[in-house]
């Protein structure tokens, strides 16, 4: 009995610790589409590619005053120039760091609208499975049903009624589904630039 008891608690915690490699396994899986999908978005957004192809133009531009000693007792530049070039400078450096944080609000606002779409997908994939899920079990009360008119124990508009309701469920199924692929299209078409097609095969590969 004792030898019973142990076995059959082994076979629990090797069920548990199967199921919990799976879904950690799962976690993992997804965790990887959802950092592509980020990455795949900061690098080909048009919006990010844009700014970030300003910041590199500033960065390339020749520092004012590049190659000159900047000592008014050696400078063969007058004061009045020498206050000029460290005005340009200081432009410089500030258009550089505005350009700079300019890109980082962009990136920020983008993967919170990234994000944000995610997470309703995930909302809606959740409700397309709870749908699924009640559409299995009418079935499975409509047969039965089926069987308790047939048998005089229920009356015919029991049986219509929840028909109405399968076909209800139905409906909800196929508009759920159609939100669920109009989203994705658009956060592809929205936020992929020229890999839209490859963000929207990403999207489909989350549940």
């Amino acid at each position: 009995m004792l030898k019973k008891a142990l076995i059959s608690s082994l076979i629990l915690i090797m069920f548990f610790s199967l199921a919990g490699w799976a879904q950690a396994q799962e976690v993992e899986r997804e965790s990887d589409i959802l950092q592509t999908i980020i990455d795949l978005v900061v690098e080909n957004n048009p919006i990010l590619e844009s700014q970030r192809s300003l910041v590199g133009e500033i960065e390339e531009m020749p520092e004012p005053g590049a190659g000159l000693i900047d000592l008014p007792q050696t400078s063969f530049l007058s004061i009045s120039q020498l206050n000029q070039l460290r005005s340009q400078k200081l432009e410089r450096k500030q258009t550089l760091e505005i350009a700079r944080q300019a890109y980082e609000n962009l990136r920020k606002s983008i993967l919170i609208e990234l994000l944000t779409g995610i997470t309703t997908i995930s909302k809606l994939e959740n409700k397309r499975e709870g749908l699924n899920q009640l559409e299995s079990f009418l079935n499975e009360r409509k047969e039965s049903l089926i069987r308790q008119v047939e048998a005089g124990l229920e009356e015919p508009t029991a049986l219509f009624d929840l028909t109405e309701r399968i076909v209800q469920n139905s409906v909800d199924i196929e508009n759920t589904s159609g939100e669920l692929k109009t989203l994705k299209l658009q956060i592809a078409l929205t936020l992929g630039g020229t890999e839209w097609q490859e963000l929207l095969g990403l999207l489909n590969q989350l549940k």
